[in-house]
């Protein structure tokens, strides 16, 4: 299938180069399920796919594998990582709530008003992907919200762990059918967080992160 079928959906996060269009469909992809855990993925199957060179195929394998979503393995090349095991689930949700908590109780005295419109915009962004009902962009819309939120925090140290574990996390995302219960949630933790009452957001946090 054409490329520029997959670029007119993508074009709505204005992606700036080839080779994010082929990472952001590459990661849609593995949240959809489309790729069997444990599967290989080849460049050229990939890159015929899409309608582009190995290159940015190359490149997205190399920014999925640092995400958590994809597994390099000696002689056998790049695979699709499993989901975790729900002992492990349960151990990678606490140590993700562990950061979140760390980072807010630390960092919501010193939010500014223009780290706290960055939050309020990946919030906006969460609500139109519950408006449209898409799963997998719920999901990225979700850890960005998150992510906006450590990064206002001063959190900018933590994110790389804490990418890893939201990434093992979205491999299994199973949240509210309800999307707009979703939209709830999260505004929930905005609203204390732009009051600066660092407990308050902890609590619909922790709430939050299953």
């Amino acid at each position: 299938m054409p490329f520029q079928i997959y670029s007119d959906r993508l074009m709505r996060m204005q992606p700036k180069t080839v080779r994010e269009q082929v990472t952001n469909q590459i990661r849609d992809d593995l949240l959809s399920g489309r790729f069997e855990a444990g599967s290989m993925l080849r460049e050229i199957e990939l890159a015929s796919r899409f309608g582009v060179s190995r290159g940015p195929v190359r490149d997205a394998f190399i920014q999925l594998s640092n995400e958590g979503y994809l597994a390099y393995q000696a002689n056998r090349g790049v695979t699709v990582r499993r989901p975790p095991n729900p002992d492990d689930r349960r151990f990678i949700t606490s140590v993700r709530k562990q950061i979140e908590t760390h980072v807010i109780l630390k960092g919501t005295p010193h939010l500014t008003d223009n780290s706290l419109k960055n939050v309020e915009s990946a919030l906006d962004r969460l609500k139109v992907a519950c408006d449209e009902g898409k799963a997998t962009t719920i999901a990225l819309r979700d850890v960005e919200f998150h992510e906006s939120i450590l990064v206002a925090c001063g959190g900018d140290d933590m994110l790389g762990a804490w990418r890893q574990l939201c990434s093992r996390m979205l491999l299994t995302y199973t949240r509210h059918q309800d999307y707009a219960h979703t939209y709830r949630e999260h505004f929930e933790i905005f609203t204390p967080l732009s009051n600066k009452d660092a407990q308050s957001t902890v609590e619909a946090i922790v709430a939050n992160i299953q």
